[in-house]
């Protein structure tokens, strides 16, 4: 049996969402099977400009969610963090597909992801 956890931070709706499954961060495999095969996941939240709330379930769901935390409560604008730069390989990688899914939503809509006001 399996042992997953969710953790969670902020809004847990929003105008704008993007969930990656654990399945597809490179080299989890590498961790153990058990993760590659799991059903955990990262679902970022966001109004077009920061993160407003993030969830995950998964072996590591609390871990993922420190950088969601710090994100989300400095107001960190979204173009900051998809700039960022996670070591590899890690399960933060999931945070880079999760941007990207969010960025190409934002995208959709014809607005600019824009910075966060000062």
């Amino acid at each position: 049996m399996e042992d997953h956890h969710g953790s969670w931070e902020g809004a847990s709706e929003a105008r704008f969402s993007a969930t990656v499954p654990i399945s597809e961060v490179a080299k989890t495999a590498t961790y153990t099977r058990a993760y590659a095969e799991a059903n955990g996941f990262l679902t970022l939240l966001s109004d077009g400009r920061v993160l407003t709330g993030a969830y995950a379930l998964g072996p590591e769901a609390g871990e993922w969610l420190q950088q969601a935390t710090v994100a989300i409560r400095a107001r960190i604008p979204l173009d900051v963090l998809r700039d960022t730069i996670q070591p590899f390989p890690t399960f933060s990688e999931i945070y880079i597909a999760a941007l990207k899914g969010m960025y190409d939503q934002i995208a959709a809509t014809g607005r600019p992801v824009r910075q966060a006001a000062s």
